[in-house]
């Protein structure tokens, strides 16, 4: 496999220039229509909890002797009660979710400034239905959570990702107190989930829920002259006022959950959402609970429709309920700190029966009064290793429009002794087919593809986005989004001509889970007989520039839609843009063109043309007999004081299945032309020399050694596959 410098034309045409017309006919009719953003609430399909008049069906762990799963019992060691009144089952399942955790590679020839795992891929691929075996959300309750228990959530979450997450698992990072957005969403890719941790930050408006002992910085106090009438009565409104606040707060956190299960309807496999939170009170005081006591009720409702089992981390960790260095003690009586101790205690529970009822309502379990909160997320896994599916064939009456608002209870009892059995408390005799929404509008269906983390396979595309910066223009990401028009309608417009008519959205958003920009078009492309041809062979590239203000990470997904068979395509990217105003080294994004392959059983051709430079980059796949050239532009390379010149090298591995295969030698950067050495292009040619057929990761390392040590290195990766 060779490595070797190349300076080309086509870093102009795809890095500056990349003109639309060597691919992309131009559209007749161009209405650029901004596409809304609105609420979408996704399609719920068949899943483990359902509930309509002919069949409710029901999900129920059992667990014998020490928490371990009890996997051999048959239908007739199950007796369901609902409302009391025993039901016949008409159907029962175990359903067993365990694989084996397969954590990536390391990198064992990589330094200490190499990245510990090489990325699973440098696009956002779509996972398919049937991989996925468990569906987990972990809700970190920023509204309620103290500095310290914020820290064990994210070491916590940072071990799941690199030492349990398992093969299918789809696992999502949602905090109550920020946006929903893209680095949020479910994915399996751990280094966007990595992303979504490390931006997990202490809230200091959260709730307090630690307990507290003795008179506190802020509390009410009694004022010189002030009577004791006029006191009591101020102190009532702050308490007031706090519990307004406290249940404002507590509100917000379920309206998070709830905002979380929503989007959990229509996944696959086990789905849980595991929430981490210092607790919140449904109880306690004397004030009015209503409010909260609703919404947790609608909320388990809803994951019991959604199928979703809820449980509960209390990340306060094993609490002495002893007075600290923190509490003033002075003054008080032995029995006033015994009633201090009695009021903290009485604290601690109150706030952990919300974790509690939440989690019992929907079959699932609080993990309180552990100090290992790793521990707990280990447990809540474990409690997912198998589970019943119970149906029954319910009363009409449960389904009658006057009793539409009657909640149901469920009750299971085994016959076999020394088990335990968890399932749901109930539900509402609403059915499936009226409590859920299918997207009906163009906008309901584009934005129903950009939020499930399943996208819309019907049309098939391929993207690739890359950061870059110019002089004039700053930094931008171009994304070239490859259109395979197969399962696109045409339609015959006469004298060889084909029209087709599309609706295509484009969505970035930021670290913050913000859309940035969002943008909507709906044109029509008409095709003359030879570029009809083409098209069909080589498919077609639509190119889309983001101008990018801040440094950060960046999710980019375009939806495709055929607006005559409503048929939808969606593909996405994550990109790192780095901070180039702290002059450090850095990278733009990686091209790969080469020789395109038509088709698996099609010869390549034989040389790499303009025309083909935008397919390639595009889908980046190569024929295993020929070569591709690589493109970046190294920024803020420092310069030797004597020579004024800059002294790169690069480097290039090939990765399959997380481990290297081929690893070039360290090469000095070519110098000749570069005009810009503040952007100096780093280039190569590859070649594959027989590679298997399959997918690889290509990886390019730049290191300045007239850099700092701690900056003198800076890599790309691109994901790449041989036909």
């Amino acid at each position: 496999m060779n490595s070797q410098p190349v300076i080309s034309v086509v870093l102009s045409i795809v890095l500056l220039g990349l003109p639309l017309s060597a691919q992309v006919p131009i559209p007749t009719q161009d209405k650029a229509t901004p596409i809304p953003v609105p609420k979408a609430e996704p399609q719920e399909p068949e899943s483990v909890f359902r509930i309509n008049t002919q069949l409710v069906q029901i999900d129920a762990v059992v667990t014998g002797k020490g928490g371990a799963h009890v996997d051999d019992l048959t239908a007739d060691d199950f007796e369901l009660f609902v409302d009391g009144k025993k039901q016949s089952l008409s159907y029962f399942k175990l359903v067993k979710t365990v694989t084996s955790p397969t954590p990536p590679a390391e990198n064992k020839k990589a330094d200490k400034n190499s990245p510990a795992l090489p990325p699973s891929t440098t696009a956002i691929k779509q996972v398919a239905l049937e991989q996925v075996s468990r569906t987990v959300a972990f809700v970190v309750d920023d509204l309620g959570m103290s500095f310290e228990s914020m820290y064990y959530a994210h070491e916590a979450l940072k071990k799941f990702v690199t030492r349990q997450m398992q093969d299918g698992d789809l696992v999502g990072i949602i905090r109550t107190g920020k946006g929903i957005g893209a680095l949020q969403q479910f994915t399996t890719d751990r280094r966007v989930l990595s992303t979504a941790i490390d931006k997990l930050t202490w809230n200091p408006t959260s709730r307090d829920m630690i307990p507290r002992f003795g008179s506190q910085p802020g509390d009410a106090q009694q004022g010189p002259g002030e009577s004791d009438e006029d006191f009591k009565q101020r102190q009532g409104a702050n308490e007031r006022a706090e519990d307004f606040r406290e249940t404002v707060f507590t509100v917000g956190t379920l309206g998070a959950v709830n905002f979380v299960v929503r989007g959990l309807r229509e996944l696959p496999g086990r789905k849980m959402v595991v929430l981490l939170s210092d607790g919140f009170r449904l109880f306690g005081r004397e004030r009015d609970n209503t409010q909260a006591l609703e919404s947790l009720r609608r909320l388990t409702d809803l994951a019991n429709r959604s199928s979703v089992v809820i449980y509960t981390i209390d990340t306060r960790g094993l609490l002495t309920l002893m007075p600290d260095a923190s509490a003033n003690m002075s003054g008080m009586s032995p029995q006033q700190m015994t009633e201090q101790t009695r009021e903290a205690s009485q604290q601690l529970f109150d706030t952990q029966d919300g974790l509690v009822a939440l989690a019992r309502a929907t079959g699932g379990v609080a993990v309180l009064n552990n100090n290992d909160v790793s521990g707990g997320v280990t447990k809540v896994m474990k409690d997912n290793e198998s589970y019943y599916l119970l149906g029954f064939d319910p009363d009409d009456d449960q389904f009658d429009v006057k009793y539409r608002n009657k909640y149901h209870s469920i009750k299971i009892k085994l016959k076999r002794p020394g088990l335990q059995v968890r399932t749901r408390a109930g539900y509402y005799g609403i059915p499936e087919t009226l409590a859920r929404e299918v997207p009906k509008t163009r906008e309901q269906q584009i934005l129903h593809a950009l939020y499930s983390p399943f996208g819309a396979r019907d049309l098939s595309l391929q993207m690739t986005s890359f950061f870059f910066n110019s002089e004039k223009g700053g930094s931008f990401v171009r994304s070239l989004l490859h259109i395979e028009p197969s399962k696109l309608t045409f339609t015959d417009m006469g004298n060889g001509e084909k029209e087709m008519k599309l609706d295509l959205a484009t969505f970035t958003f930021d670290e913050n889970g913000r859309a940035i920009e969002s943008f909507g078009r709906n044109f029509a492309l008409k095709f003359d007989e030879a570029r009809y041809k083409t098209a069909l062979k080589d498919g077609f590239v639509y190119v889309n520039d983001t101008p990018i203000k801040k440094p950060g990470a960046y999710q980019f997904r375009m939806i495709l839609r055929d607006a005559a068979s409503e048929k939808l395509g969606s593909a996405g990217q994550f990109i790192n843009v780095p901070d180039l105003t702290k002059n450090r080294l850095a990278l733009s994004g990686l091209t790969l063109v080469g020789q395109l392959v038509r088709d698996p059983n099609a010869p390549a051709k034989t040389t790499t043309t303009e025309g083909d430079t935008q397919p390639t980059a595009a889908v980046r796949r190569f024929s295993r007999t020929g070569k591709f050239e690589y493109y970046a532009i190294a920024f803020n390379a420092q310069l030797n004081k004597q020579t004024r010149q800059p002294q790169l090298s690069a480097q290039t591995e090939i990765y399959r299945d997380g481990k290297a295969i081929f690893q070039g030698e360290p090469r000095t950067v070519d110098l000749i032309n570069q005009a810009d050495l503040k952007r100096i292009v780093c280039a190569g040619q590859l070649n594959l020399n027989s590679l298997p057929p399959g997918e690889y990761l290509f990886h390019l390392i730049v290191t300045d050694p007239l850099a700092k040590p701690k900056y003198a290195r800076a890599e790309q990766w691109m994901d790449f596959s041989v036909r």
